[in-house]
């Protein structure tokens, strides 16, 4: 993967601003990053484009209760004698944690895709991520700033290469979020085809199973 791979890495860079980049994919952008000028300016690109959600979001400190057994646990009996093992103790479960990964086997590499949805402004719409680490197939569907429209839903379908869409569900207003579950036949579309499109439904989705309302936009998906 070359840091000079414009359309993927702008929408890696969407996701490592999000901050759901994460594991070795987010060490290996961050190098890139250093490596490349024009990567860098597409991650200030994202970093304007979500700073107004930064705002958005209300602070929330951990209630009394958190904060007491903290307490609790650091003034208990034999708390400062513990302390003086600490040492030993990290470097022997330091090594252990090093013995493991080297003999441990590798978990196999599931190929990921990511999107970014954009209007005729190239402002980001949607932010399209699927998800796999919990054995499930699923695709993660992230607002960015949509205004909903009285009346309508948007509607996110995979395009074959043949044949006719295929609806994946509702796509979130606002800044909202949800995450869609991706059967067999539909990951396989998704793998051979990295075509989506989003239409302009009735409230909760197009009546007959395909788009019935206009077509406003359409977003290849990338490997990640």
């Amino acid at each position: 993967m070359k840091p000079d791979h414009y359309e993927r890495n702008h929408a890696l860079a969407a996701e490592y601003v999000l901050g759901t980049l994460s594991g070795g994919a987010r060490r290996r952008f961050e190098t890139w990053m250093l490596e490349s000028p024009r990567v860098r300016r597409q991650v200030w690109y994202w970093e304007r484009r979500f700073q107004p959600l930064n705002g958005a979001i209300a602070e929330r400190r951990p209630p009394p209760v958190v904060w007491r057994r903290i307490h609790a646990r650091v003034r208990r009996p034999g708390a400062a004698a513990s302390a003086r093992w600490w040492p030993i103790g990290s470097v022997l479960a330091a090594s252990l944690l090093v013995a493991l990964v080297m003999l441990w086997p590798s978990p196999p590499v599931s190929q990921q895709f990511v999107g970014v949805v954009q209007n005729s402004q190239a402002e980001p719409l949607w932010v399209l991520r699927t998800l796999t680490d919990d054995g499930r197939r699923r695709l993660s569907l992230q607002g960015v700033n949509v205004e909903a429209v009285d009346g309508k839903d948007f509607e996110l379908w995979l395009l074959p290469r043949s044949g006719a869409a295929i609806s994946v569900g509702l796509l979130p207003a606002g800044g909202g979020q949800r995450t869609a579950s991706l059967s067999e036949r539909q990951l396989e579309v998704l793998r051979r085809s990295r075509a989506l499109a989003v239409s302009l439904e009735p409230a909760g989705g197009s009546p007959t199973g395909q788009p019935t309302g206009p077509v406003l936009y359409q977003v290849r998906m990338v490997t990640l």
